[in-house]
């Protein structure tokens, strides 16, 4: 039985020529680009750009990552672009671009950057379910999925599969959280668009790492390496497995592995080159969302009176952007005076204010039953 191939590279410095190094060491473990890409063809390199965030605030995938990427590209005589779609509602994209390095990278290596906003999009459709997925993802002759390895308030985790849900354009993506609040639910349409997107190859930031209250919210966890794969369910597997979890435990995996989208199962991997060792101290966010997935409503709707989360606002933080108001899938904050106002009658605790808030000002507010059975439920891992 062949084996899938994930390559591994031990990299401490987003320093440009240490990620190179490195990044040509995790290639050659796969045959090298010269196997998955030909002189002419367009390549689009799909980091992570969920806000307009500094590289060092550990929200996006680093620029030197998408350098290193769009040098290796440039080597082979193809055209690399750089494109994605950020989380919530924006106007200024420039800002997008600054902020996070990307245009800096452009500039350097004279690559075109692609707004999915503008670019265009085709309905697809996949169990039953309709998709705009960005031309310029389905155009290309080659994509090149970069993301960064962070934990996820609703779906746990969020790396290679999660990362081409950039690849819906706009304010669907909210409307996707919307109309899908429960994690299983919106884990599946996030399967749906990584299925749709097919991206040829995942190379994956783990330098520096998102725990805690990710995506945006988290804390930094040097991982020093970088990850390779043309089979990102195989990444997102291996992955979950190195910083202590079970895999089958994330919903997107789950769902991924029934689907037969890629690899699930560890013992079918081969790991080449660098061999990181089990990270025991990873720290996740609570998995309560999935415990009430099997209840039936009425009783999650009696339990939730004594056992709730939901979404608040850190004063001391909050900028008064309003970023989550426009964001909010369902309308259920307004502008106030100091901070923006929650109507929790209203709020589907999809968590889209605390994932696109650029100032990392929301916080889970939890009752004491809800702390109490998640501390007991993720001393186990779930």
């Amino acid at each position: 039985m062949v084996k899938t191939v994930i390559a591994v590279a031990e990299c401490k410095s987003y320093n440009s020529d240490t990620v190179a190094m490195a990044m040509k060491d995790c290639l050659s473990h796969l045959g090298g680009l010269d196997s998955i890409i030909s002189s002419d063809d367009k390549v689009l390199l799909k980091p992570n750009m969920l806000q307009a965030a500094l590289p060092e605030e550990n929200v996006t995938t680093h620029p030197a990552i998408v350098e290193a990427v769009a040098q290796e590209v440039l080597d082979r005589g193809a055209t690399p672009l750089i494109g994605d779609s950020p989380g919530g509602k924006f106007k200024d994209m420039e800002k997008f671009w600054k902020l996070t390095g990307f245009k800096a990278v452009s500039e350097k290596l004279d690559v075109e950057l692609v707004n999915f906003e503008s670019a265009g999009f085709n309905i697809l459709k996949r169990n039953g379910r309709k998709y705009p997925i960005c031309k310029t993802v389905l155009e290309s002759d080659v994509v090149i999925n970069l993301p960064k390895i962070k934990t996820h308030s609703l779906t746990i985790f969020t790396c290679a599969l999660k990362n081409m849900y950039g690849s819906v354009p706009g304010l669907s993506k909210v409307d996707f959280h919307r109309k899908n609040p429960k994690p299983y639910a919106f884990s599946e349409r996030v399967v749906d668009i990584y299925a749709l997107s097919k991206p040829n190859l995942t190379l994956v930031d783990g330098l520096c790492a998102m725990e805690g209250a990710g995506p945006s919210g988290g804390d930094a966890k040097p991982l020093n390496m970088i990850l390779s794969s043309r089979d990102g369910l195989a990444l997102d597997t291996y992955i979950c497995h190195i910083l202590g979890m079970t895999p089958s435990k994330v919903a997107s995996n789950r769902i991924a592995i029934q689907q037969g989208l890629g690899e699930g199962d560890i013992n079918n991997m081969d790991i080449r080159g660098w061999q990181p060792p089990i990270i025991d101290d990873f720290k996740w966010p609570s998995n309560i969302y999935y415990s009430l997935e099997m209840v039936p409503s009425s009783l999650a709707r009696a339990i939730m009176k004594l056992w709730w989360s939901r979404p608040a606002i850190n004063q001391k933080k909050c900028q008064n952007c309003n970023v989550c108001v426009e964001s909010c899938p369902v309308e259920s904050m307004q502008s106030g005076a100091l901070v923006p106002e929650i109507n929790y009658e209203h709020c589907i605790n999809c968590l889209c204010c605390m994932e696109f808030c650029p100032h990392q000002a929301f916080y889970e507010n939890k009752s004491s039953l809800y702390s109490f059975i998640s501390r007991f439920l993720d001393s186990d891992k779930f």
